[in-house]
C-alpha cells in the first residue's frame, strides 16, 4: 500500500518544473505604466518588442490617426485606428523579432499641456527581421499626441506623425 502511495505522489512532482511565484508580478512594473509618460513608451517599447498587437491596442484612443509622409508623392497619407491595428498585427505575424529603441527626446518636446494632454516627439530606431530572415533597419522621429480623461488614467496616442526612412 505505501508502495503504491509513493508512486501516485512522486509523477505528480516535477524536479525541473519552475516553482510558482508567491507574489504575482506587476504587469505595471515590468512593461513600463502608462500613467506616466515614460511609462507609456516603455510600454510601446514592449509591446514592440513582444510583439504583441493587443498590448499595442490598448496605447491607442478609440480617435487614433498614424500619419506619414509619402515622399514619392510629396504628400501626407493618414489611416484610422483599425487600419493602424491591423497593419501592426500583420507586422508582428510575420516578423521573427522587432527591435524598438526610442533613442532621445527632441527640442520642445514633452509639453505637458495639461494634465490631460502631451505633445511628445522622440526619435527612434526599429529593427524587423522577418521569418524569411529578411531584414529591414530604419530610424526616424514619432510626434505622439497623447491625451487621457483623467490624470490617473493611462496615457493613450490620439495622434502619430511619423518621420522615418526606411
Amino acid at each position: 500500500m505505501a508502495v503504491i502511495g509513493l508512486l501516485l505522489v512522486v509523477p505528480a512532482c516535477n524536479p525541473f518544473a519552475p516553482a510558482l511565484d508567491e507574489v504575482p508580478a506587476d504587469q505595471n512594473e515590468l512593461l513600463g505604466n502608462p500613467v506616466y509618460v515614460r511609462g507609456f513608451f516603455d510600454r510601446f517599447r514592449a509591446a514592440y518588442q513582444l510583439r504583441d498587437s493587443t498590448l499595442y491596442g490598448q496605447l491607442l484612443s478609440p480617435r487614433f490617426v498614424f500619419t506619414y509622409r509619402d515622399f514619392a508623392a510629396n504628400v501626407d497619407r493618414s489611416w484610422t485606428r483599425d487600419v493602424d491595428a491591423n497593419t501592426t498585427y500583420r507586422l508582428f505575424k510575420a516578423a521573427r523579432s522587432t527591435n524598438l529603441q526610442w533613442t532621445q527626446y527632441l527640442p520642445s518636446s514633452d509639453t505637458l499641456t495639461s494634465d490631460t494632454l502631451a505633445t511628445v516627439e522622440r526619435s527612434f530606431l526599429l529593427t524587423i527581421e522577418q521569418r524569411d530572415n529578411e531584414r529591414y533597419s530604419g530610424s526616424g522621429t514619432a510626434r505622439l499626441v497623447l491625451v487621457r480623461k483623467h490624470r490617473t488614467d493611462p496615457w493613450r496616442m490620439r495622434s502619430w506623425y511619423d518621420r522615418s526612412e526606411f
